[in-house]
Formats: C-alpha cells, sequence, structure tokens
C-alpha cells in the first residue's frame, strides 16, 4: 500500500442500554476506544443508556458498519446495544 493512499475515517455511535454505572461506563469506554460519549457525569443510581463515539478506519461504509458491530459484540457481551456508523 502506497503511503499517500489514505484510508476513509468513520465514526460510530454505540448505544449501550442499561449501563449500570460510572466503572462499568468507564470500562466501556476504554475497550471500545470511544472518544467520548452522549451523557454528562455522573451516572444516576438507577443507571442510563449511554451513547459512545467510537473512530476507526474502513476502506468503504459496508466494511465500517460490519466491524463497529463486530467490535461491539466483543466488548459489551451481556449488553444490549446498537450501532450507526457515519463517514467523516
Amino acid at each position: 500500500m502506497r503511503d499517500d493512499v489514505r484510508v476513509p475515517d468513520y465514526l460510530a455511535r454505540i448505544t449501550v442500554q442499561d449501563v449500570p454505572d460510572e466503572a462499568v461506563r468507564a470500562g466501556m469506554a476504554d475497550a471500545l476506544g470511544a472518544t467520548g460519549d452522549d451523557h454528562p457525569e455522573p451516572l444516576p443510581p438507577t443507571g442510563m443508556t449511554v451513547a459512545f463515539e467510537v473512530p476507526g478506519e474502513a476502506p468503504d461504509l459496508a466494511t465500517a458498519l460490519d466491524a463497529a458491530h463486530r467490535h461491539a459484540a466483543e466488548v459489551l457481551d451481556g449488553f444490549v446495544w446498537e450501532v450507526e456508523v457515519d463517514p467523516r
């Protein structure tokens, strides 16, 4: 691959239902490689839905969506989640 060929960037929005507390939220963010999420600190004691922003690279949108789904499945076992991907 040539050095001047750039792989397109994407941003995955991975929404996780019922994140129970700050420790779990921080662990998810770290494991996903998230650059941020959509909920202000701290989470309420009852937990909350959190959408993480996870950047990545893929040659096309279909590959990006597949990669984001596989990554979420590996990290979020036991949680209910969904993925949206937008090219940047």
